[in-house]
């Protein structure tokens, strides 16, 4: 088809464009009018330039986002408009409120041309920031999911290559590997998406294995992954081993990954010490300075409310945001494997469900089962998820809240609860704070304590098993020896594996069965490895001592992270009692001086004070509105930061529970006693 002769009656495919049109720039204004009938003015100028946008094409494509620059390109630009109409009317809002309220006035602009102006002013500055916030936002966004995506791989890769060295060690062929361990995305995640590309290019497209190989290579994110392509398919092209080529190649990216988590403690601890410059030392300085400027006359009340209500609270969400992100490919997680269904019997299936007997005894079976949640709800919730825990204890906490408005013990009145604000916030916030969140905190410390335990067992229980095969000793037996060896939770767990392959010979799904009853990272992968590692070889033991190496050079790194981010954690915590003490000696050296000197001074005096142009006016400086503000601003930080704490230490928001908690009570002891 030529460029310049295209048929007015064949719509353009859009996956066409880019072989009808190498060249957008030059096509004839007929060809460039058809494209505007069929895709409109803006999307066909993005068509029309493609060499603009060849990075944002190439990040959508390493994104796996499903968009081609174009469509993506007018999504956002839409997004754009809204953001743009959102921005207009919030800045004509400000600007009106701040001409009728005298704002410009303050800053000595009298004149109603200049304010005309800088509310105009003010209108588009609200209009370039929303617009350009939002398609800026749109534009980076698909980089962003390509740089988590990147360190995601870079995470997986060195794991995923052992699953592949276990399955090639049986025998399985080179695409065999591949499509196994494509399927394992609840355990290998991305690498395994990249994996999937490969066998779709195969089955799919038909291309052979080489070509689609050299195609991920060329689109993945991850320069790891594109260099252990590129090995792969030399070792491939050549006829070299390919297992030893896995062995080696899993402990030299094992090295990489141990490189990538350094660099990730490295960010992690510069964020630390920007928490702390930003949410301690920023906010003292602040309200340091607002507290002056309202002690020597001026109003700045406002300022302090939006500071510590609105300020203090966003910004804490948005860096607890921002840490997520940065720490989301570094997270584990513990997806359910699948497993096969067994294939029975038909007619005797039939047989069963036929039975008059069977409809009650599902009936019964149900009726047992919601009886034991309800009876053991506590067992439901540590086994399951402890944020069920929610279900029960924010119930909880709103009728502490009712309870505590129909005793009295805080005030049903705005006016009443500003006169006891410290009582008040303890009736409203501080116990239903506690209500909901510290049974969270018990059960999701004694589920982590748990994992802990096994995760730290579970290397030796895998050499144990690993010897006791090379020794001759059946797997059953030899589970039964480790069960014993073992304590608490993963012994239990290993009895009910030896009964299962006893019973029912298919060691494959007692195994995977054994992972999805743990809901443990570390054994769901490792059981992965096995199950599927048995199912192509016969010799088990060296199954087993991979997949035990494996597990131990997680779970040291794993370690390492801990260990490294005590310190950093203990660097939070600190820079809160930091910030608790400067805003108490503000309280007991400046604040409550002021109050007795107010109570004591005569009214006269204060107001002859005032009168007299003196700067200090202590009758007009609210000293009980900012303790209360001081309490709760301390409250925040207390929470926030352990919060954060958590996230630093354990790379999640619920690990920090316990330290909101305890600096939470530490803040309301204080602000009691004082």
């Amino acid at each position: 088809m030529s460029q310049g002769n295209i048929d007015d009656a064949t719509p353009i495919p859009d996956y066409e464009l880019e072989q009808y049109f190498p060249e957008r720039h030059d096509l004839s204004e007929a060809d460039k009018e058809r494209l505007r009938d069929q895709h409109g003015y803006l999307r066909t100028w993005f068509l029309t330039h493609p060499e603009r946008f060849r990075d944002l094409q190439r990040w959508l494509n390493q994104a796996r986002m499903g968009y081609t620059y174009d469509i993506y390109l007018t999504r956002i630009t839409g997004y754009t408009f809204i953001a743009a109409a959102v921005g207009l009317f919030l800045g004509a809002l400000l600007s009106v409120q701040l001409t009728l309220f005298g704002g410009f006035s303050q800053l000595g602009v009298n004149q109603v041309v200049f304010q005309a102006l800088l509310g105009i002013a003010v209108v588009v500055f609200s209009v370039v920031l929303f617009a350009g916030g939002a398609f800026a936002t749109g534009y980076y966004y698909p980089r962003m999911r390509t740089s988590t995506r990147e360190r995601s791989i870079n995470i997986l890769l060195p794991h995923a290559i052992v699953y592949m060295y276990a399955l090639s060690y049986g025998g399985m062929n080179t695409f065999e590997v591949v499509k196994e361990l494509a399927e394992a995305d609840e355990v290998y995640g991305e690498v395994s998406n990249e994996f999937d590309m490969v066998v779709r290019d195969v089955e799919l497209f038909g291309n052979d294995l080489f070509t689609a190989l050299r195609d991920a290579r060329n689109l993945t994110p991850s320069e790891n992954l594109e260099q252990f392509l590129d090995d792969m398919i030399s070792v491939l092209d050549s006829g070299s081993e390919f297992s030893v080529f896995l062995e080696d190649e899993a402990e030299t990216y094992m090295d990489e990954a141990r490189d990538e988590q350094d660099s990730f403690l490295g960010t992690l601890s510069i964020l630390s010490e920007i928490f702390v410059v930003a949410f301690v030392a920023a906010p003292l300085f602040l309200i340091v300075t607002l507290l002056v400027i309202s002690l020597l006359g001026g109003q700045a009340l406002l300022q302090t409310y939006f500071l510590v209500y609105v300020g203090l609270p966003l910004g804490m969400l948005g860096f607890l945001a921002a840490v997520d992100i940065l720490s989301k490919p570094y997270a584990e997680h513990t997806d359910e494997l699948e497993i096969e269904d067994v294939e029975f019997d038909r007619e005797w299936s039939s047989r069963v469900t036929e039975d008059p007997q069977y409809e009650t005894y599902e009936q019964k079976k149900q009726r047992d089962k919601r009886l034991e949640m309800l009876y053991n709800p506590i067992d439901q919730i540590r086994d399951r998820n402890p944020l069920l825990s929610l279900l029960v204890t924010v119930p909880i906490a709103l009728l502490a809240v009712g309870f505590a408005f129909i005793s009295g013990a805080v005030p049903a009145s705005i006016e009443g609860i500003l006169e006891v604000p410290i009582r008040a916030t303890i009736g409203l916030f501080v116990v239903p704070f506690l209500i909901a969140s510290v049974p969270l905190t018990l059960f999701y410390e004694s589920q982590r304590r748990r994992e802990k335990k096994i995760a730290e067992r579970f290397p030796d229980t895998l050499n144990i098993l690993s010897s006791a095969n090379q020794m001759g000793i059946r797997l059953v037996d030899a589970l039964n020896l480790v069960s014993r060896w073992s304590e608490g939770a993963l012994s239990d767990e290993l009895r009910k594996v030896r009964n299962d392959i006893r019973w029912n010979g298919d060691i494959e799904r007692a195994l995977l069965e054994f992972a999805n009853r743990l809901k443990v990272p570390q054994v769901t992968r490792t059981m992965k490895l096995i199950a599927k590692g048995n199912h192509s070889s016969s010799d088990l033991s060296k199954i087993i001592s991979i997949a035990a190496e494996d597990t131990r050079n997680r779970y040291q790194i794993e370690r390492k992270r801990r260990s490294e981010m005590g310190a950093y954690t203990a660097i939070v915590i600190i820079g809160f009692l930091v910030y608790l003490a400067v805003i108490v000696m503000l309280d007991t050296s400046y604040l409550t001086p002021i109050g007795q000197l107010a109570d004591t001074a005569p009214p006269s005096s204060a107001q002859a004070g005032g009168a007299a142009g003196t700067p200090l006016s202590v009758g007009e400086v609210p000293v009980d509105i900012y303790r209360t503000v001081f309490f709760h601003s301390a409250l925040i930080q207390g929470i926030g930061s352990g919060l954060l704490a958590g996230k630093l230490a354990e790379n999640n928001v619920l690990a920090g529970l316990k330290f909101s908690i305890v600096l939470a009570v530490l803040t309301l002891g204080v602000f009691v006693l004082i």
